[in-house]
């Protein structure tokens, strides 16, 4: 029998490599073997187990949700419904809804009550165990969402479809972004940049991106993407900042993309313009947050969304993005590594150490080897 390769994480910061037997493959499924797989900040939580409280902590497990490949196996009912043949190029979307429940039924699949995708959310317990993009190959099952891709974009750009999709929704779609609209978009990594040269290509004025000291090189690569300012928040006042860049009027729109520490949502309410929206994307740890004054929101009229994943359609536009600004991506590409160095990758990507440069987006490709 064929073995697909993987890297299971069985613990906080402990990977095995295991081979797990490939999966006969029905009428309604196939199997996937993978291309790529794009790492993000939720792959660093997994990986230092501070997403055990919630529905993703369960070990052991393959990571991986940001996973393009070519499909090896498909069954005649699954190319019916996804619109694909054998040796296409295709993007998952991570979550696999039910079809069933409450949400899925009212159009927001992403909150779909099974709890049920890729690379957080099933353990390797659950045949056929390979449910993450950190291996060789991945199962693909009756519900999940396949998108052909285009075959001339290079892997690691073609990995950032899972962030720039999430990023599209959460500067454009949930705030309704307007032409002309200020935006202020706090933290510049990965998603933080993507969403500078999102809310660019959506007409934005003023595109203002924050981050500190140890972030200059992201900071300029946001310039070069997309934002019209950036601010140092080591060296300036952000509030401060802001206020000068637009004279006083603020942020129509203020994206929250700061991982780890939940402080910056309080200046989110004070870069907001009266009737500013603001939308919480990064993840805190679980940290709470002190010195909330929730007077100021009422006050000020703030509209205040959280946001976890993408839709279809920000998909769609996601990839469009991809097609036209292929070149300026790979920009972001700083690291690529084979899957044998899944913990020397996730590591780089949370900055434990460097590995020739700042890391921006790094992704996993199972052809490279080190």
């Amino acid at each position: 029998m064929q073995q697909a390769q993987a890297a299971v994480l069985t613990a906080p910061r402990k990977f095995e490599f295991r081979e797990i037997p490939l999966p006969e493959v029905g009428d309604d499924d196939g199997l996937l073997e993978v291309e790529a797989n794009g790492l993000c900040g939720t792959d660093y939580e997994q990986y230092q187990g501070h997403l055990a409280s919630g529905p993703f902590g369960r070990l052991p497990i393959i990571p991986g949700h940001e996973t393009i490949g070519r499909i090896s196996r498909l069954g005649r009912n699954a190319a019916r419904a996804w619109g694909v043949r054998e040796g296409d190029r295709v993007c998952l979307k991570a979550t696999i809804p039910c079809g069933q429940c409450w949400a899925c039924r009212h159009g927001v699949s992403r909150r779909c009550k099974r709890a049920m995708g890729y690379g957080l959310y099933l353990t390797t317990d659950v045949a056929p165990g390979l449910w993450g993009g950190y291996a060789s190959h991945l199962y693909l099952h009756p519900q999940c969402e396949v998108h052909r891709v285009p075959e001339d974009i290079p892997s690691g750009v073609m990995t950032l479809f899972n962030p720039l999709s999430g990023v599209v929704r959460w500067i454009y779609e949930v705030p309704d972004l307007k032409f002309g609209e200020t935006v202020v978009i706090l933290g510049p990594g990965q998603r933080g940049i993507l969403a500078a040269l999102t809310a660019a290509e959506m007409g934005a004025r003023n595109v203002i991106v924050t981050g500190l000291e140890r972030d200059r090189f992201r900071l300029d690569m946001a310039r070069r993407l997309g934002a019209t300012a950036t601010v140092n928040v080591s060296e300036q006042d952000p509030v401060e900042a802001v206020r000068e860049i637009t004279g006083g009027a603020m942020a129509d729109v203020v994206l929250d993309m700061s991982a780890g520490d939940p402080a910056p949502v309080l200046q989110a309410v004070e870069l907001a313009r009266p009737g500013g929206r603001i939308v919480l994307a990064g993840l805190k740890s679980g940290k709470t947050l002190d010195g909330l004054v929730t007077d100021r929101i009422v006050m000020k009229e703030l509209q205040i969304f959280g946001v976890l994943s993408s839709t279809t359609s920000a998909l769609e536009t996601g990839l469009e993005i991809i097609r036209r600004r292929k070149n300026d991506l790979g920009q972001l590409c700083t690291h690529a590594y084979g899957l044998q160095d899944a913990e020397r990758a996730i590591q780089v990507l949370g900055r434990e150490y460097q590995d020739g440069g700042d890391a921006v987006h790094v992704h996993l490709e199972t052809q490279l080897s080190r």
